[in-house]
């Protein structure tokens, strides 16, 4: 790990990576911390030294460029920042939370994770804080920023899926090209005989999910039959994975891959390389294959994800948000960056990132939208596809305390599946499963 520390007028690096940042103003509202200390966002910036804990690396993926005109912005903050890798974020929270020595002060928190980061008492109430800046942003991550009613992140990034398609390939194979009309999106039943025609026609890989596995990426298949985003009941701690819906959607998961249409043994880390080498007919991937697309020679386009032809249109949606320690030495100075970041003139994380994610906030997505990497025929098209999505399917990842449970045992189910396991049997498995991880929560 490396530790990037940024003060006035200056730029050093040491040995670890956090994430941290303020911004001015905010509201009056003064509210007590853990501790019962009243405090708020205060108008003028304090002098401090503020440390947050990111997924994101310096300069291959833009932070240092978001770190530096936050300084500029607030040069009386300091900026402590350091980075892990996120498969390790969960750890290192652990860790370093329950130590209570308030590093860091301001960490990444994967918005499904907001209910059990709440309840654990490791993110901290914020909603009197940022009460009169809630319209800043669209009302799913929003809703997955909050927990029982209460605000504990502040979204900065939201996400939607796309499919993607290779012309060539499916030229080759005299197969018409899906819509991009998300009134008029592609049905799974449709889409799957053309895809075998690819096959057919020499592709190597017919169909590729980009996070293989991944609840949030396959959730849209039984919600789209019509099922539910997994757990029923109070705080949803029921699992409610074995519906019809549930079974026919992952029989139909698995059905991809007994066909061969798609490469069980394929890893997410692999799913765009297959596709960017040209070997891939069609891919469902979300809006960060775009800059890659936008500098490759692949002949491609993209299209609405597609949904059952007797079922709904449903995407994915969420990405991450700012949740403050309930142990920070520095909250007042803190929730300035986290309001800067995800508030003030659409957020310095998407007008200063190089390639950022999707905005969460609508005055975000016109500076977003704006970029020169939409400004391509196919580009402009998954603008408007992820304007509608965002606004009109997104739905958001099942809210529960036991989301981490949750996420870790749905995903082997999704991983037998795919392997041939048979899918009502995979989806019993990991009830009786979830039914004993949720348990010490009820």
């Amino acid at each position: 790990m490396r530790r990037t520390t940024l003060a006035k007028g200056a730029t050093c690096v040491s040995a670890v990576l956090l994430l941290t940042a303020c911004s001015s103003g905010g509201g009056d509202q003064a509210s007590p911390d853990d501790s019962g200390e009243a405090w708020s966002i205060p108008s003028d910036d304090p002098t401090a030294t503020i440390q947050v804990l990111s997924i994101l690396t310096l300069e291959k993926e833009g932070m240092n460029a978001v770190l530096a005109a936050f300084n500029e912005a607030h040069p009386t903050i300091t900026v402590e920042y350091e980075n892990v890798p996120f498969n390790d974020l969960n750890a290192v929270l652990d860790a370093r939370i329950a130590n209570k020595d308030g590093n860091p002060d301001v960490y990444w928190a994967d918005q499904p994770r907001i209910a059990a980061l709440a309840a654990r008492g490791f993110a901290t109430d914020i909603t009197e804080q940022f009460a009169d800046l809630t319209d800043a942003w669209d009302p799913a991550p929003l809703e997955s920023s909050s927990y029982d009613g209460r605000l504990y992140g502040t979204p900065i990034a939201n996400s939607t899926q796309l499919l993607y398609y290779n012309k060539d390939l499916l030229d080759a194979a005299g197969v018409t090209y899906p819509s991009a009309d998300p009134e008029n999106r592609a049905t799974w039943e449709a889409l799957i005989p053309e895809v075998e025609k690819v096959v057919a026609a020499g592709a190597q890989n017919g169909i590729v999910f980009g996070q293989v596995d991944r609840y949030y990426q396959l959730e849209p298949l039984p919600l789209s039959l019509g099922g539910s985003a997994g757990g029923t009941g109070e705080g949803n701690l029921t699992p409610d994975i074995t519906s019809d819906a549930w079974v026919e959607a992952l029989e139909f998961y698995g059905s991809i891959f007994e066909a061969g249409l798609s490469n069980r043994g394929a890893t997410a880390e692999e799913s765009d390389a297959g596709f960017l080498a040209g070997n891939t007919a069609y891919e469902i991937q979300g809006p960060w294959l775009l800059p890659t697309l936008a500098e490759s020679d692949i002949n491609w386009g993209i299209a609405a994800h597609p949904m059952f032809a007797d079922g709904v249109a449903v995407t994915p949606t969420g990405s991450w948000s700012l949740a403050l320690s309930p142990f920070a030495d520095e909250k007042e100075a803190a929730a300035i960056f986290m309001k800067w970041m995800s508030v003030d003139d659409g957020g310095g994380y998407t007008l200063n990132r190089p390639d950022p994610e999707l905005p969460a906030s609508p005055e975000a997505k016109t500076a977003y939208f704006a970029r020169d990497l939409f400004s391509s025929d196919e580009a402009a098209k998954a603008a408007d596809i992820m304007l509608y999505e965002t606004s009109t399917t997104a739905v958001p990842r099942l809210s529960t305390v036991g989301f981490v449970e949750f996420e870790e045992i749905i995903g082997r189910a999704f991983a037998d599946v795919r392997n041939g396991a048979d899918a009502r049997a995979a989806l019993e498995s990991a009830t009786a499963e979830l039914e004993t991880a949720w348990a010490p929560y009820k």
